[in-house]
């Protein structure tokens, strides 16, 4: 390896560490607001009983807070996604989380417009690094490159539709366009660096809605892995689409030394967006992820610094060792630098945080209790709203829980017969097991209300049992209590499907092998009459 390439290979693991320490960022962010709920409501007693990772992180926070004789002002310095972030008091947003509620509102916001401009800076000096060095669902796709190969390795070849790279730029002007039409915003809901985000405060903040994120990111990745490489990040994403743009003519890019290159392309299987570094590196395409620049043997490819709208060139000589990568060498810390910067750069406040409504907002600054979850429903002509206190049960305390019911048609409260509640915990396998059992209901002031003791961390379903229009109708509501990393079914879903998936893979594996063998001892039993 020459120094050339250890050099690089290093820089990419600058890359994937910064990808890292973005996730635990939002990760931090989400338990700074979960924490903040219950310092407000001073319920801190309850964090000595709560168990498992939220428990931990929780404790966590409060030793480094907990002497603060108010940290609101700390806590509200800290909100959002890489949508929309704000670090130390200030934020950043996403360009197209800028463009889409510009467009939607018909209207330009200046501390919005002012918020996106430090990723547009950053943008036009380094093009698009937000998605090789920032975007946290970079990291899931990796590990579709990672899933292929292990695909291959069985034997199974993984689609290759290719598809044109034209497709985003159409999508983020349709997109755009129907946000200006419809006053909607369309791309919030399905931009995987938004949809993760909503993901990782849902899993802090349960029970949140994480069904429609989830199927989103698998049909990501069912494309990526058994259809088309990248296939999002090269056709679909509009985000990309606009850095890309944004990026066009940007100072740093990776720039080929002609008189070194011997042709040999070495470097265009490890694209990851699937174009040629030899032709394609100073195009609109690239996002100067530098996966190319440790694959060249003979160090033809390097990282550049040159003006916009000027051949890209080296300021330094040639006659060294150390000059030669020089420029190199700078290019890769800035790139890093600024990268970091995209994350902790401060600049105006911004109201693209609300979006969507992250779950920090949901709740008043200084809210009187723990927070309280409402789980809303409809049946025929009412409307449902069963409310938990506290909003996460702690297991082996009684938790209460209260309905509310109307009549849409009438605007009046539900006058029915008296409505019976049950509480079920899931299990993994087999039968749900009842922890509270059918209980008749009369209301009391409209409300229908319940006690119930959640025995241990995990999924439950409270069922809701009420005349409507002359029947009976169940009601489901699922919720958690406890620990939401500790729920037997997700570790249990996740642990088996990587032990199905593993052991297909091995299965089909041996089983091609097995008809290999058989080919050729047939082939060979063959031949034998004819020698």
């Amino acid at each position: 390896m020459t120094r050339h390439q250890a050099l690089h290979h290093g820089v990419q693991w600058m890359r994937h560490g910064l990808r890292l320490a973005v996730i635990v960022l939002m990760v931090g962010i989400a338990y700074l607001s979960l924490y903040g709920h219950y310092r407000s409501a001073r319920a801190m007693d309850d964090l000595t009983d709560m168990t498992g990772v939220q428990g931990t992180a929780l404790r966590a926070v409060d030793s480094l807070l907990g002497d603060v004789e108010n940290p609101q002002p700390i806590l509200d310095g800290f909100k959002g996604t890489v949508w929309s972030m704000r670090v130390f008091g200030f934020d950043v947003t996403d360009p197209l989380a800028g463009a889409e509620p510009i467009a939607a509102s018909r209207a330009i916001h200046l501390p919005l417009v002012w918020s996106v401009s430090v990723p547009i800076l950053m943008t036009v000096i380094l093009g698009r690094v937000f998605c090789s060095w920032v975007c946290p669902a970079g990291l899931l796709f990796e590990l579709c490159d990672k899933l292929r190969r292990l695909l291959r390795f069985a034997e199974i070849q993984p689609g290759e539709v290719k598809f044109s790279y034209r497709n985003k730029y159409v999508f983020l002007v349709v997109g755009l366009v129907i946000a200006f039409v419809l006053g909607v915003p369309f791309f919030s809901r399905i931009y995987p660096p938004a949809v993760t985000g909503r993901l990782i405060h849902a899993l802090v903040f349960p029970p949140a809605p994480i069904a429609g994120s989830i199927v989103i990111l698998l049909v990501i990745v069912f494309f990526e892995v058994a259809v088309s490489p990248r296939w999002w990040c090269r056709t679909m994403c509009p985000g990309g689409a606009l850095y890309g743009v944004l990026g066009w003519k940007r100072v740093v890019r990776v720039r080929l030394e002609a008189s070194r290159c011997t042709g040999c392309r070495d470097c265009e299987p490890v694209c990851p967006l699937g174009l040629y570094p030899v032709r394609d590196s100073a195009g609109i395409e690239c996002d100067n992820c530098g996966r190319c620049l440790p694959s060249c043997p003979d160090d033809a490819l390097l990282y550049s610094v040159g003006l916009p709208g000027r051949k890209a060139r080296h300021h330094v000589k040639k006659t060294t060792e150390n000059a030669r990568h020089g420029s190199s060498s700078i290019a890769a810390i800035l790139l890093f630098l600024v990268g970091l910067g995209a994350v902790l750069v401060p600049v105006r406040p911004a109201y693209a945080h609300h979006i969507l409504g992250l779950p920090h907002y949901s709740y008043k600054d200084n809210y009187p209790q723990v927070p309280t979850l409402e789980y809303p429903a409809t049946s025929g002509p009412y409307e449902i709203l069963m409310t938990c206190y506290p909003g996460i049960p702690i297991p082996g305390e009684a938790a209460n829980i209260a309905f509310y019911i109307k009549d849409k048609v009438a605007d009046q409260p539900y006058d029915g017969p008296p409505v019976s509640v049950r509480v079920l915990q899931t299990a993994t396998f087999g039968q749900n097991q009842e922890i509270v059992p059918a209980t008749e209901i009369s209301a009391f002031d409209n409300l229908y209300k319940l006690s119930a003791v959640f025995d241990t961390d995990g999924e439950y379903i409270v069922e809701l049992s009420v005349q409507v229009e002359g029947r009976t109708e169940v009601i489901p509501f699922r919720m958690i209590a406890g620990d939401p990393s500790a729920t037997p079914s997700i570790l249990a879903a996740i642990g088996g499907g990587m032990i199905v998936f593993l052991v297909a893979v091995r299965a089909v594996k041996i089983k091609r092998e097995r008809h290999r063998l058989h080919s050729v001892a047939h082939g060979d039993a063959h031949l034998e009459p004819s020698v």
